[in-house]
């Protein structure tokens, strides 16, 4: 689909001090995991935040989606936030540490991304439908969290989705295959609405 560009000192909020989501969202072996899990990332600058190039990425023009099928209506009427995070690889403590990750697609081909009450990073969206299943791409200002997903499972009440991550499709950093069950939200999530499912 669309390379990434390296990133340029000249990228907007280059040289400044960036926070990383590790900052509030690391679990406690994050340090001594055996990789470091797709939600840890340096978050861009305040004022860089929803722009197209950042100093950690670069995302590709804006292609306004065709909103006839389902999977497009899904995506674009809510919050749609991560309530599991299947990867065998990662320890307990960091799929626990990925619920409350949230995406909100914008009928104009944008999206924002983020954990819990907080916005992350942003980017362009686009869906094709030439594989068994629609696959989502999510070309983002933070060039980690680019990634292709295999929308594999819809609810029927469009309540929920299964998405599953594909490590071939020659896009993003490279990441095991692995899978997400999202949940349809009104607004951003917070830690007190999941509170029943983690020890926190």
């Amino acid at each position: 689909l669309f390379a990434c560009q390296d990133n340029q000192e000249s990228a907007t909020g280059a040289g400044s001090q960036l926070t990383s989501t590790a900052s509030f969202v690391a679990s406690p072996d994050q340090d001594t995991a055996s990789y470091v899990p797709l939600y840890i990332h340096d978050i861009p600058a305040a004022e860089a935040l929803n722009t197209f190039r950042t100093s950690v990425g670069s995302c590709a023009p804006v292609v306004v989606p065709a909103l006839d099928r389902q999977e497009a209506i899904m995506l674009t009427k809510s919050y749609w936030v991560i309530e599991g995070y299947a990867d065998a690889e990662a320890s307990r403590q960091q799929r626990m540490a990925a619920i409350g990750q949230w995406i909100r697609c914008n009928p104009d081909g944008t999206f924002t991304g983020g954990h819990w009450d907080r916005q992350t990073h942003a980017g362009t969206w686009y869906l094709n439908y030439a594989a068994n299943a629609a696959r989502l791409t999510l070309d983002s200002n933070v060039d980690r969290m680019d990634a292709v997903w295999e929308m594999q499972a819809l609810a029927g009440d469009q309540t929920a989705m299964a998405w599953s991550r594909v490590a071939n499709a020659g896009f993003g950093p490279y990441h095991r295959p692995f899978s997400i069950k999202l949940i349809e939200l009104y607004d951003r999530p917070t830690k007190a609405q999941f509170a029943g499912m983690m020890n926190w």
